[in-house]
């Protein structure tokens, strides 16, 4: 091989080397540390962090399958988009038989809170747990669990002109005819069910609805 080849073939050796060699080492800048060395323990945005992988549907989910959860470790619910919003819910400790461990929760307005919007968002923070639909700029419907409780609340702020009524509707699964799938020692205890909510309406000067 002719020295001329050699020098030819070394040359993008010797241009990779000569780049290592000149590179600059990066450098943290004091805002890219986590530690902070005057507490002692790590300074994290966690907030903004785990924002970035917010679970987000940018037109309305129909698809109970494919509801996004919320909860707060005890009571939890799957929401889908489905005459207004529609909850599947459901506690750790509500029966044996988990088929019949659920409810329904809807909440409807009239005129529908599904109607007449361009722009639709739900997003599901995974910093604080809340789930938030938005429609247009005019209507937000957040849905969160109380911490250490099986307190679930929903919060909606609908700034509509027109709005004749608000409902929410609660159900229980008919557990009359529910069977012994899960060898429960006695079953007549998971057929006692009960329904609580409590609804609060804040009147505003704009006639807006908010409860």
């Amino acid at each position: 091989m002719s020295m001329v080849k050699r020098f030819l073939w070394s040359l993008p050796l010797l241009a990779l080397v000569g780049a290592l060699l000149s590179a600059t080492p990066a450098l943290a800048s004091p805002a890219d540390a986590a530690f902070d060395q005057s507490t002692g323990a790590l300074d994290v945005d966690y907030a903004g962090y785990l924002s970035k992988h917010d679970i987000v549907h940018n037109r309305p989910n129909t698809n109970p399958l494919y509801g996004m959860t919320v909860g707060n470790g005890r009571t939890g619910a799957m929401v889908w988009s489905q005459n207004g919003l529609t909850m599947q819910t459901s506690g750790v400790d509500l029966s044996q038989q988990s088929a019949f461990a659920a409810g329904p929760v809807n909440l409807a307005t009239s005129p529908g809170m599904d109607t007449g919007y361009t722009t639709f968002q739900q997003r599901l923070s995974l910093y604080d747990g809340t789930l938030t639909t938005k429609y247009d700029s005019n209507r937000t419907v957040t849905v969160m669990g109380s911490p250490n409780s099986e307190v679930m609340g929903i919060h909606v702020d609908d700034n509509r002109s027109g709005v004749s009524s608000v409902a929410l509707t609660l159900s229980m699964r008919d557990t009359a005819n529910l069977s012994n799938s899960g060898d429960v020692p006695d079953l007549n205890t998971w057929k006692t069910v009960s329904t609580f909510a409590h609804l609060q309406l804040v009147p505003r000067q704009n006639s807006s609805h908010r409860a």
